[in-house]
């Protein structure tokens, strides 16, 4: 008959205890950097869109790579698409695109509840900048 000991359960428990830490640990640390600064910040500024648009671009090369907005505010900003990635990224988000003299002064990929703040606070700013870019 075998007989397991109880340090030897024990042993076998700690086992999987950390190989799954340490799973978790691998996963984690395998976000690339707009994934993990828009889990942090709730949002980040794109540099490019499409290689084509950057800031000072008209409003009709916005329109002409992403297509006409979901939403206009008051102020002028554009909600372009709710579920939008960045290349070679898992980051995902909404695109907010602000103009001032019909050129792009702003590109941000934000998170559902910052878009859903900056609909209720039209023109509040993001404080931390944080630069994404596709690759």
């Amino acid at each position: 008959m075998n007989i397991i000991t109880l340090p030897l359960i024990r042993a076998g428990a700690v086992a999987v205890a950390l190989a799954v830490l340490t799973a978790s640990s691998h996963a984690a640390s395998s976000k690339d950097k707009a994934t993990r600064e828009m889990e942090q910040n709730g949002w980040i500024r794109i540099v490019t869109l499409q290689s084509d648009v950057k800031v000072g671009s008209p409003a009709k090369a916005v329109s002409e790579v992403a297509g006409h907005p979901g939403r206009v505010l008051q102020d002028g900003t554009w909600f372009i698409y709710k579920d939008f990635y960045v290349t070679n990224s898992t980051a995902h988000g909404t695109l907010v695109v602000s103009f001032k003299d019909g050129r792009v002064t702003d590109m941000r990929l934000v998170t559902p509840n910052v878009a859903v703040s900056l609909v209720a606070h039209p023109g509040s700013s993001l404080q931390k900048e944080v630069v994404a870019s596709n690759r």
